[in-house]
């Protein structure tokens, strides 16, 4: 099982490193800014729980390698996180299974999916929540099987713990939960005591979950937290309220889905099926998890809420895909038994349900720009192919943030002042505070308010210039005191000899 497990490590991270971000990347700006504080060790402004330290600390000591830029390592972090979750995965799998070749299936199947892979590749949350959930289902497997509840609390603290990585873990409880009571429930013929063990595992729980409530109180993001709850809650309600949404909703999950697994999904049906045939408490634990991903994201789709359906469901999906993949092995079991008698017939299996999902992939982009002009909801970036960058998993030629950043950087002046909204300035911080690039310049982020009296208050600088002219700027407001003239890659503010 050793040597399976470091194949599985191995091979992943041969991927994962060969379609690996080659560095700085655009992304709404959040991915330049965490291969910054990966490169800082500690998170600017603010540390609290929305900040997401876990995973800023964790790849903090990839960029000590002597290889590539921070930026690269960076992002490296990334596809050693998602490589041992697969490990976690394979493990599990094998152990549901009894069947090698079944859970080296479900694996790989996982490992090429759509959403896995990009955030393989990429310097985000998602791959350590993969690996955090991947761990956690791990415990409890090896709990249930050998009886020794050091596993049950080391799955609890473990299980608390990832919520200083993301508040989207969350959704797994009550599978968890699901599972554990099954698991205690099967036992109490024995005269084991399940209350005394729920008190402690609870303990446990809270220990691990105390770094997440100590920055909760220290930052003073509990009211941001009871936000979040409610919001969801609220947006749920909404959603279950209104039948035409929910179908929308539970469609385009669907669709998100078979984009993953093309081939493999009604082999994980299936797999599903078999379980709550024969283990119910993997089958709650699976189904639950699920359940509570789809609620997450359909709460997306009522008023008020602060995420996008279309775009953030992309990644917070990822988190049903891992235990949906103990389905795909339970389900691979039984076609491999079924009708894989032939070694021919194995091999072509293992060839087409690992691989059928890589040229999909790889015609997505050129199919779906036939279709439409432009990723819903996703910006126009410079050297940034909207359609390959969110239909193509591998990332290894997106070079675009970086060139543009330099254009940018060379364009301005000495001494001048760059007013830029969030993504372009989190590039452009990136090449200020992680490789010492024209400090001279000085970079203010423009939000969504009182943009023009933050231009106003550096007007006694001899050299303002504005990023770009799109929807994030309040170009009217600031029409009224600047003529907005092009500069290059940039725009330059030239003072009105007569505010307007």
């Amino acid at each position: 099982m050793l040597l399976a497990s470091a194949f599985v490590f191995a091979a992943s991270m041969t991927l994962y490193v060969a379609t690996l971000a080659p560095g700085l990347l655009w992304g709404g700006g959040d991915f330049a800014r965490f291969q910054t504080w990966a490169y800082l060790g500690h998170i600017e402004g603010k540390v609290d729980i929305f900040a997401h330290p876990l995973w800023v600390y964790a790849a903090h000591p990839f960029t000590w390698l002597p290889i590539r830029d921070p930026a690269w390592r960076a992002n490296l972090a990334s596809a050693v996180f998602a490589s041992l979750a697969l490990v976690f995965v394979f493990l599990s799998a094998s152990h549901l299974t009894r069947s090698r070749p079944a859970a080296l299936l479900a694996t790989a199947t996982l490992a090429v999916s759509h959403t896995f892979w990009t955030y393989a590749v990429m310097p985000k949350v998602y791959s350590l929540n993969a690996l955090l959930l991947a761990a956690c289902i791990y415990l409890l497997l090896h709990w249930r099987a050998s009886h020794a509840d050091r596993f049950l609390y080391a799955f609890a603290w473990l299980y608390g713990f990832s919520f200083l990585n993301h508040l989207v873990m969350s959704t797994a409880a009550a599978g968890f939960a699901a599972f554990i009571v099954v698991t205690m429930c099967t036992v109490r013929g024995r005269g084991e005591r399940v209350l005394p063990r729920l008190l402690v595992t609870t303990g446990w729980f809270v220990g691990g979950l105390f770094p997440y409530l100590y920055l909760v109180a220290r930052s003073e993001a509990a009211a941001g937290t009871l936000g979040t709850i409610v919001t969801f809650l609220n947006g749920l309600l909404h959603v279950v309220g209104h039948f035409t949404t929910l179908a929308w909703g539970c469609g385009l999950g669907v669709l998100l889905g078979l984009y993953q697994f093309p081939i493999t999904a009604v082999v994980g049906v299936v797999g599903l099926y078999q379980l709550w045939r024969s283990d119910s408490g993997v089958a709650a634990l699976v189904t639950l998890i699920l359940i509570g991903t789809l609620a997450f994201l359909l709460s997306a789709l009522g008023p008020g809420t602060a995420l996008t359906y279309g775009r953030d469901c992309l990644h917070y999906y990822l988190q049903a895909y891992v235990p949906f993949a103990l389905a795909l092995a339970v389900g691979f079991d039984a076609v491999w038994t079924r009708w894989c008698c032939h070694q021919r017939m194995r091999q072509a299996v293992v060839i087409v349900l690992t691989l059928a999902s890589v040229p999909l992939y790889a015609a997505a982009p050129a199919i779906a720009r036939r279709m439409v002009s432009n990723i819903p909801e996703f910006r126009s970036m410079p050297g940034r192919d909207n359609f390959r960058y969110v239909l193509s998993p591998w990332k290894q030629n997106e070079t675009g943030a970086r060139d543009y950043g330099m254009q940018v950087l060379q364009a301005l002046p000495a001494g001048s002042v760059l007013f830029a909204d969030y993504g372009p300035w989190s590039v452009v911080r990136y090449l200020q505070v992680v490789e010492s690039l024209r400090l001279d310049v000085d970079l203010v982020q423009l939000g969504g308010g009182s943009q023009v009296a933050d231009i106003l208050a550096h007007g006694a600088k001899p050299a303002l210039f504005l990023v770009d002219t799109n929807r994030y700027y309040d170009l009217a407001g600031i029409r009224q005191h600047f003529d907005i003239v092009p500069a290059g890659p940039i725009y330059r503010l030239l003072p009105n000899s007569t505010p307007r």
